[in-house]
């Protein structure tokens, strides 16, 4: 990205966290190891506060790959709500992505997630790394959250 390269020839000490994402809906057979808000404000007050953190990129990610339907049950039992989740199909998503992104990111999205070309499903030990402590999973972050969807 742009913003990275300028930040990293700034000449000023960076850090930049890379956290992979919550729930991604189009791509239901995608299994992603989404990260709690919770840990990546964790991993930052740590890059901030402790040495050695200058001039690095850390992934971040959960302590579990888990797909969008899957992602959906555990919230179903933490709400006591009847949800389930509907698979977009990837034509009516590349058509709602494509007004708001360029092609070329929109057509990464399928190669990554689509044709696997990139796999987000992996999980590192950044964040116990850094923080000292476990990730919580996606079922803690539910719990924790659970006001927020009252």
């Amino acid at each position: 990205m742009v913003s990275e390269t300028t930040v990293r020839s700034s000449g000023v000490s960076w850090t930049i966290l890379e956290p992979a994402i919550l729930v991604r809906a189009p791509f239901a057979e995608a299994p992603i190891a989404a990260i709690d808000p919770y840990d990546i404000a964790a991993v930052a007050a740590g890059a901030l506060t402790s040495e050695g953190h200058q001039s690095r990129t850390y992934l971040l990610t959960g302590p579990e790959a888990i797909r969008p339907a899957d992602q959906v049950k555990v919230l179903s039992g933490v709400l006591g709500r009847n949800l389930r989740f509907e698979a977009q199909p990837d034509a009516e998503a590349r058509n709602e992505m494509s007004k708001s992104m360029p092609v070329e990111t929109v057509d990464a999205f399928f190669r990554f997630f689509v044709e696997g070309e990139f796999d987000d499903s992996s999980v590192l030990p950044t964040v116990s790394q850094i923080t000292g402590r476990q990730r919580r999973t996606f079922r803690e972050w539910a719990l924790a959250a659970r006001s927020m969807f009252a």
